[in-house]
């Protein structure tokens, strides 16, 4: 399924989707401190998995929701009403004062701009873990298929850990006919039969230079199809098959997070990884705003 027609067929597809996304939600705030000292505060914008949220409502993805663990503080109550905006069901999302939101700090300063989290200080405990778990079980179940975002700030922890991988893979292997498709840190082969996005910079060591004979090997030994971006175009891998390179000029502004949405959404929908890949490279040359009409015309010109 390569060609142009089919792949619009992909498309059309988008606004019946059900679309789950587990990880961790956040606060993106900016601060911008003058040659004075004083500190003023710039808008707050959603993150984590709520600009994942925010790029399939972008693709008019029909029903979408989010599979997360957030604090019963201040941050969360400045969260609520825009990821109420972004989801139609909260069945997923728990809400304890054992945990604490995080909020992703930029903090602009003499023609510099530093980034800093303010986060939970310890790993997500078994109380919360479990329910996330059956949370994710279900999701994955009432919905056409998930999204995982599993990216760590430093060494800190987060509500992605090892046990919630192996649900995942778990999942993988028993919904076999749900799409799972993870943005990951972590090492090769936590994700074993779920598709796998890597935006520029991100590749794993021993895959850095990009070779397609290499990455085809890698997705069949740890059995992960590969999207991996790069600055000469989206590799896909999927296990025991050749690699490709769709060649690409990627926006100099684009958005990783609505590159993940499109892969995720053309294979949710019912496209082979060939198809999927042509949409994410479409939506890597455009704006960080991407739609539906937008990748449609995009992909005319790969």
């Amino acid at each position: 399924m390569s060609d142009i027609a089919a792949i619009r067929d992909v498309i059309a597809q988008f606004w019946r989707l059900r679309i789950a996304t587990a990880g961790e939600l956040t606060l993106r705030r900016t601060l911008r401190v003058s040659e004075a000292g004083l500190v003023a505060k710039g808008n707050d914008a959603i993150g984590g998995i709520g600009q994942v949220l925010s790029d399939l409502l972008e693709l008019t993805v029909r029903l979408r929701a989010a599979v997360t663990v957030v604090g019963d503080d201040g941050v969360w109550y400045d969260l609520k009403g825009k990821v109420e905006e972004l989801t139609f069901s909260s069945d997923y999302l728990q809400v304890d004062a054992r945990w604490t939101t995080p909020v992703d700090y930029e903090i602009e300063e003499a023609g510099a701009v530093r980034r800093w989290r303010m986060r939970h200080t310890e790993p997500l405990d078994e109380s919360l873990s479990l329910p996330l778990q059956m949370q994710m079980r279900a999701a994955c179940r009432q919905h056409d298929g998930l999204i995982v975002v599993d990216r760590h700030w430093a060494d800190m922890p987060g509500i992605i850990d090892d046990e919630i991988r192996r649900v995942v893979r778990n999942i993988a292997e028993q919904e076999s006919r749900k799409r799972l498709v993870v943005w990951s840190d972590a090492p090769l082969g936590r994700y074993a039969g779920c598709w796998r996005y890597q935006p520029p910079g991100e590749l794993p060591d021993g895959l850095a230079d990009d070779r397609l004979e290499t990455i085809a090997a890698a997705a069949t030994e740890h059995r992960e199809t590969y999207f991996f971006q790069t600055k000469a175009g989206m590799i896909v891998a999927p296990p025991d098959q050749t690699a490709e390179r769709i060649e690409m000029t990627t926006a100099a502004d684009f958005s990783p997070s609505a590159v993940l949405s499109a892969i995720a959404a053309a294979g949710i929908a019912g496209g082979d990884p060939a198809a999927a890949g042509k949409i994410g490279a479409a939506a890597a040359t455009l704006a960080p705003i991407v739609t539906t009409g937008k990748i449609a015309m995009a992909i005319e010109k790969l």
